[in-house]
């Protein structure tokens, strides 16, 4: 087959698979063969994710604001005792868990995000390889020693070949081996903590801590109203043993923090990052070696 007619025929693909790519029909084809099953995957888990954490955020939310009411609040009818003191240790470990929750919805809410966006940009940067590819093959074809050029077109068409990977493949295949690990090691951990969180929303509700160490009337009649001595004396029992309980629920807390905090680490950085990074290599090491075969040919 002449050059000319072989150069010619090349060109008309390629002006074809641009048309195709920017109006995305090849987005289409490759959804068929199981790009759209990958993303409806990764938004099933991205959404179960998000619902899991912003339930988890509600709760810590409420746990926070009924321990504010009760650290701003005070005991004691003629002499009132602040019970800021004794609520602070865990109201802190509360406000930790919160912020965790907080950052853990938003990291997975930008995954969504990005996901989606995925799907107004690949096609566009598919139809900006093929442009490349199309102008890297004219230039050599037409000025065959200009090898500089040939060079930095390649260059080019190298980058477009792995941003296109990378938004095919790279990115989705990176949150589903995310989820995939996630499903086995840190989902029990987010359970268990939210299991506990809950627990904990109606054991450190101020109806439920002044019912159990201030209950209302009771023993109204042992002491005289001028008898300061035996209130101090019961109102010091009763704050002590809010305190010995409170200290108890904050090393529980402290460690089912600790746990969440674990959970949202994994999910939202070291597993993407740790699938991104081998994925991201092993594309770069396969498009370098494919482009690289043969130095003079055309991509």
């Amino acid at each position: 087959m002449p050059q000319w007619i072989k150069r010619t025929l090349v060109t008309i693909l390629l002006l074809a698979a641009i048309v195709l790519a920017a109006r995305g029909v090849i987005d289409r084809g490759l959804g068929w063969c199981g790009l759209n099953r990958l993303t409806e995957t990764n938004a099933r888990y991205l959404d179960r994710a998000f619902d899991s954490a912003l339930a988890g955020f509600m709760i810590l939310s409420g746990i926070k604001s009924g321990l504010a009411i009760v650290e701003g609040s005070s005991v004691g009818v003629g002499v009132n005792v602040e019970l800021g003191d004794v609520v602070q240790p865990v109201y802190d470990y509360v406000d930790i868990a919160w912020r965790a929750a907080m950052a853990g919805a938003s990291v997975i809410a930008l995954m969504q995000l990005a996901l989606q966006g995925l799907a107004m940009v690949d096609h566009w940067a598919l139809a900006l390889f093929f442009l490349m590819w199309i102008i890297a093959w004219l230039a050599i074809g037409l000025w065959p020693r200009r090898f500089q050029t040939h060079a930095i077109l390649k260059a080019g068409v190298r980058f477009t070949a792995t941003l296109c990977l990378a938004l095919y493949l790279l990115l989705p295949l990176t949150i589903s081996g995310a989820s995939l690990i996630s499903q086995r090691i840190t989902k029990p951990l987010h359970d268990s903590s939210q299991a506990q969180f809950e627990t904990l929303g109606t054991t450190l509700s101020p109806e439920g801590l002044y019912r159990r160490f201030f209950p209302e009337g009771e023993d109204a009649d042992e002491t005289s109203p001028f008898d300061f001595k035996g209130k101090i004396s019961k109102m010091g029992r009763e704050v002590k043993a809010l305190a010995a309980f409170l200290k108890l629920e904050t090393e529980h807390l402290a460690a089912t923090t600790l746990k969440l905090i674990a959970a949202y680490l994994f999910d939202c950085i070291l597993f993407p990052l740790f699938f991104g990074l081998i994925l991201m290599t092993m594309l770069k090491s396969g498009v370098r070696y494919l482009f690289e075969l043969d130095r003079t040919s055309s991509p």
